[in-house]
């Protein structure tokens, strides 16, 4: 099991908690319980969540989040999950996320294939590793400064912010501070 802090704005009690760790190490990932909590986590921006689930299931996960907040939840293997939407997702996306369980959060060559395919249809893209979570923002769905740095100089990639890695203790904090100021 992983200490996650306030799992009470999930409605979890430390048993609920623990018991969604279980399920997630023994990769009962199509479990609706794990899902269901995955969505709400996904909804409230409680990536760490999301994370840990993964990091314990031992596989990416992918999330989806469409035009209309409804959420779709992808496992993919120990080193790959792609961006899939489901049919019936409501364009654009408002993000999609998907992580390295116990790697880096970088733009691996899958992910920016995704990124560049995705340039007219995902606002906001993040990768979550074990260090902390990294976003990419799309320049054609939202306004951003040209001078902000880019995940490549031309092509689709341009479009797309290269931000530095936000460690979890930072993210963490800035939730707590933002729900309970």
């Amino acid at each position: 099991m992983i200490f996650l802090p306030e799992l009470n704005q999930l409605g979890l009690t430390d048993a609920d908690w623990e018991g969604l760790c279980a399920l997630a190490e023994a990769r009962q990932v199509d479990n609706e319980g794990l899902i269901q909590i995955q969505t709400n986590a996904a909804l409230l921006g409680r990536w760490d969540v999301v994370y840990a689930l993964s990091l314990l299931a031992g596989l990416e996960t992918s999330v989806l989040i469409d035009a209309e907040d409804n959420v779709s939840i992808d496992w993919g293997s120990p080193g790959r999950v792609a961006l899939a939407p489901p049919v019936g997702c409501a364009a654009p996306f408002k993000v999609w996320t998907h992580t390295h369980p116990g790697f880096d959060a970088y733009w691996s060559g899958t992910d920016t294939n995704s990124l560049a395919n995705g340039s007219s249809i995902v606002s906001r893209a993040l990768v979550l590793g074990a260090p902390g979570m990294k976003q990419a923002v799309n320049q054609t769905l939202n306004e951003i400064k040209q001078s902000t740095p880019r995940i490549a100089d031309n092509g689709p990639l341009n479009q797309w912010t290269d931000e530095t890695v936000m460690p979890w203790e930072c993210l963490l904090r800035s939730n707590w501070s933002n729900q309970h100021a």
